[in-house]
């Protein structure tokens, strides 16, 4: 099924050649000094010698674009250490998407195209260390452009002290206007009904793209990306989705169209099997590893917590080959921290004190229990710590003492942190909707107060169930540091926020402090 899918994508991708790539809307957006680069400039996947570099070119005509790189060190380019040309044209909509080799480790490198004597804007990047005293990543999920504004990606930008930018997903969303009419919109999604077709897709993107804020975030930093069910349709799984009906065709060419604009778009590593699943190197210091648990492994979600499949130690998230390639990678890493950029919350959270039907989120780890099970179990078996896992998806933002059998008093002590392995640090959307949205300040407070209370959720250290932001994750040789950073707001574009609340697991200590 998967090959006519493939199949039937790309002789869909030769008609839309002869088309614009993008709706029509797209036009009213584009900044006319940026041409031919409206887009501008993006990289990624930073190795210790190789970083990829991206940009896209508007071409009127369906003809081939011939696009020249050049890499410098220096801001002007004048110290140019790398050059090269490549050829684009409308199967990839005109995507340049280069791996530049030969780099130098922990090294901040400026570079651009041009293409008929037209340059680009000058993006910075920076390759990955053999050795390093110290990392600091800005993590993000859950960027819903009809919900406000991308205030967290301009305060990334701001920074100069960011090795890169991880995005656990959510990068974008599918939704038309007719969703969620509760909740006011904020900006318009192009185009206007959920998006399906490859332009509907690729206009989506495009959309995001043109977002100055997500633009310069993009140009300033390299990005290490996963795709989590938005990015698709809503609560995905490896058959299909809950947001997909079977009148809007079939679930594999929709996800084969999904991948492929995904990397159309992304400054990710190209692969055969359009793959997210992947390890970054940052010598001594960290190893990130790359999950995908949605297309990979994942079985249909149950409805309920009371489904007798709820145990069934056949359901998987990830698959039992990706779930090997990552306990494995796990115990024979030599990096001080093994950091998992993860979709969905993993550790257990216990709402039955709000409510029984919804007392586990299935789409989260608790809704796969027996994988999840297996997983911490090897992480105990061959004594593994220092696991670092950044979660997603949920809107909200958690940190948890990472643990298996968080309940039991002989596993896990959170004063001493016996039975810890690491932490879990969940990042807030950057503007998708979340409680705060739902329910004045007071009640989401309460709703908070009832989950984290020590009879049901012991592990659970810390929680803001209101605003949006992200991660600032601190690596160096003595502990993992987590910061949030909240936005004022999303509604209006402000570079107002406040840092609120540090939590640090010490090497080998693991179990989660609060730092003053």
């Amino acid at each position: 099924m998967k090959f006519f899918a493939a199949l039937l994508l790309t002789c869909f991708s030769l008609l839309l050649s002869a088309q614009s790539f993008f709706a029509k809307e797209i036009d009213a957006l584009l900044d006319p000094s940026l041409k031919p680069f409206y887009f501008s400039v993006a990289s990624g996947d930073p190795h210790q010698t190789d970083v990829i570099i991206w940009t896209k070119v508007w071409n009127e005509t369906n003809a081939s674009v011939t696009v020249r790189w050049e890499v410098a060190v220096d801001t002007l380019m004048q110290h140019i250490v790398a050059v090269g040309q490549v050829t684009t044209d409308t199967t990839s909509a005109n995507t340049v998407k280069v791996t530049v080799k030969e780099l130098m480790p922990n090294t901040t490198y400026f570079y651009r195209f041009n293409t008929g004597g037209v340059f680009s804007p000058i993006g910075r990047t920076k390759t990955a260390p053999v050795d390093a005293e110290q990392l600091k990543f800005a993590v993000v999920s859950c960027s819903n452009y009809s919900h406000g504004y991308f205030n967290a990606y301009r305060l990334i930008a701001s920074r100069n002290d960011i090795s890169a930018v991880i995005h656990l997903g959510d990068y974008i969303y599918e939704y038309g206007a007719d969703h969620n009419k509760k909740n006011k919109t904020v900006r318009e999604h192009i185009p206007a009904h959920e998006i399906l077709k490859l332009q509907d897709y690729r206009s989506r993107y495009a959309q995001y793209r043109l977002d100055k804020d997500l633009q310069e975030a993009h140009r300033l930093h390299p990005f290490i990306t996963e795709w989590d069910d938005h990015e698709f349709a809503n609560d995905t799984y490896k058959d299909g989705a809950k947001n997909h009906n079977t009148n809007e065709g079939d679930w594999s060419a929709r996800e084969a169209i999904a991948k492929k604009v995904y990397f159309e778009w992304l400054p990710i590593t190209d692969n055969a099997k359009n793959t997210v699943i992947r390890k970054l190197n940052y010598g001594n210091l960290a190893e990130l590893f790359m999950l995908d648990g949605r297309t990979e492994g994942r079985c249909k979600q149950v409805e309920s917590p009371y489904d007798t499949l709820l145990t069934c130690t056949t359901r998987t998230m990830l698959g039992k080959e990706q779930s090997d390639w990552l306990t494995s990678g796990i115990q024979n890493s030599t990096a001080l921290w093994k950091v998992v950029a993860n979709q969905v919350v993993f550790s257990e959270l216990d709402a039955h004190q709000l409510t029984k039907k919804y007392s586990i989120n299935p789409d989260a780890w608790d809704g796969y229990p027996e994988e999840r099970k297996e997983i911490l179990d090897s992480f105990y078996l061959h004594k593994v710590k220092n696991v670092v896992i950044v979660t997603g998806d949920i809107h909200l933002a958690w940190a948890f003492d990472l643990v298996q059998s968080p309940k039991n008093k002989q596993r896990y002590n959170a004063k001493t942190g016996e039975g810890v392995i690491g932490a879990e640090f969940v990042v807030p959307s950057v503007s998708s909707n979340g409680l705060g949205e739902k329910f004045p300040r007071g009640l989401c407070n309460l709703i908070g107060s009832i989950i984290k209370h020590k009879s049901t959720n012991p592990h659970l250290r810390f929680q803001n169930l209101v605003d949006h932001g992200f991660v600032l994750l601190d690596l160096n040789k003595q502990r993992a540091n987590a910061t949030w950073l909240f936005c004022k707001t999303v509604k209006k574009k402000t570079e107002k926020h406040k840092q609120k609340n540090s939590w640090s697991t010490k090497y080998n200590e693991n179990r989660l402090v609060k730092q003053q």
